[in-house]
């Protein structure tokens, strides 16, 4: 959240944000979002998912696939938490974001960190066979890059869960 607060320090309006938070599942990050006093957007291929995150979340949600929704306006900010190792083509996927950023937004990015847990073996989460693509500081720079972002920043955390996470906050490179 620093980082966002920094990014947009100089910028007019209310502090409020304007962000998309792609695959959001039953709503926990979005909700944080919202009790940050952010404006957000939850989409969602599921419908129960989304009728939840509506309903009990009390977010804005939108029911489609990422890869093919049209018209659902710009955004200041595009999340994708615990997603891109989900996808076939994560680099696709993040490049479509930029169709959704506002001129001077940016994407934030979680995914499992394969460097640090392979440490503790093959057998943890990070690793499940629903997770076709596992990340490394280098492949997450590159996956930006080749999508068309710099990365503003990187780092490996340790979730309260054991979960091993990267986090990157990119921008667009034009």
């Amino acid at each position: 959240m620093d980082f966002s607060i920094n990014h947009f320090a100089n910028s007019p309006g209310d502090g409020s944000l304007s962000v998309l938070d792609v695959g959001s599942g039953l709503g926990v990050f979005p909700f944080k979002i919202k009790e940050a006093g952010w404006d957000c957007t939850a989409l969602d291929p599921d419908i129960r998912s989304v009728r939840h995150v509506r309903e009990i979340v009390g977010i804005e949600a939108i029911q489609g696939d990422f890869m093919m929704v049209q018209n659902i306006g710009q955004f200041d900010l595009v999340t994708f938490n615990k997603v891109l190792e989900h996808v076939e083509n994560p680099i696709n996927m993040l490049a479509k974001s930029l169709t959704h950023l506002h001129c001077d937004g940016f994407v934030y990015i979680e995914v499992p960190d394969g460097e640090s847990a392979i440490v503790e073996g093959p057998e943890r989460e990070e690793f499940f066979i629903d997770h076709p693509h596992i990340f490394s500081l280098t492949s997450l720079s590159l996956l930006s890059t080749q999508a068309g972002f710099s990365v503003q920043t990187i780092e490996r955390i340790r979730e309260p869960s054991g979960k091993h996470t990267l986090r990157a906050f990119l921008k667009p490179t034009n």
